[in-house]
């Protein structure tokens, strides 16, 4: 009888990094790339969202990173952290963060949250970099970033949301999902981008789309009770008491034009 013997997350995690190369002179690297890449996305998952709090985390857990790597050196400091970070093609790491993310966890996220953020400390004002911004793509069920795509800035996520959705179906990650974005996706391109890859859209309506709120405020507002589907949630926290309540329609034929898609 053939047995096989699974690889830990973190193995896998070193194997999917080994793709990107480093063009430095290996005689003159002390801190090589493999170990500042698992350093990242180690301290990254733990909830670290600058350089600073990953050099302090890396300084903090540097016993347990000995573990699968040599780190002779210990840990960068935080300007050579992000000197050698922004050396690494984003495109690539994207990809082999994604693999392995596929690859360790092979069942699909019920729930796919997508949001942009800005990473605090990642701009370089010597060099005229502006801060990092990021749309990332982050599994509810499992608690894991999945995919990110990099903006110039905020006013650009609508141009990348696309991008990550084509690659999260590559990597197999959207099919049979629940995706939620907030207002800025909104659109019949992005709803029929997630439909197309065989996964279903939660999308919010705000002030950006002043007919379509006008259109399901003014039906919620004259809809008998009995159409709705109700869903109540009592909970105290914050020093409140907290109750939410869900209204549903699985009625559109009051949308009117391009908005019932």
């Amino acid at each position: 009888m053939e047995t096989t013997i699974e690889k830990p997350r973190l193995r896998l995690l070193l194997d999917h990094l080994a793709r990107i190369e480093d063009d430095r002179a290996a005689w003159r690297v002390m801190y090589p790339l493999r170990e500042v890449l698992f350093l990242v996305v180690c301290a990254t998952i733990c909830s670290c969202d600058d350089y600073d709090e990953i050099v302090e985390w890396g300084e903090a857990r540097l016993d347990f990173l000995r573990r699968y790597l040599d780190f002779h050196w210990g840990i960068p400091c935080v300007d050579w952290l992000r000197t050698l970070m922004n050396r690494v093609d984003p495109q690539l790491f994207s990809a082999c963060f994604m693999a392995w993310v596929a690859e360790g966890w092979p069942e699909r996220p019920e729930l796919l949250a997508l949001d942009g953020k800005t990473s605090r400390g990642s701009h370089d004002r010597k060099a005229g970099q502006a801060p990092l911004h990021l749309v990332s793509a982050f599994a509810t069920n499992t608690r894991l970033v999945l995919g990110q795509e990099a903006v110039a800035d905020r006013s650009c996520e609508i141009q990348a949301i696309p991008a990550l959705l084509d690659k999260l179906a590559e990597a197999g990650s959207l099919g049979g999902a629940l995706v939620t974005i907030d207002a800025v996706a909104c659109n019949p391109k992005i709803a029929g981008k997630i439909v197309e890859h065989g996964a279903d859209y939660l999308l919010a309506v705000k002030a950006n789309q002043p007919g379509l709120r006008a259109e399901v405020e003014r039906f919620f507002a004259d809809v008998p009770p009995e159409a709705l589907d109700v869903d109540a949630d009592l909970d105290k926290g914050h020093g409140r008491i907290e109750d939410r309540r869900v209204f549903v329609s699985r009625e559109i034929d009051w949308l009117n034009g391009q908005r019932r898609f």
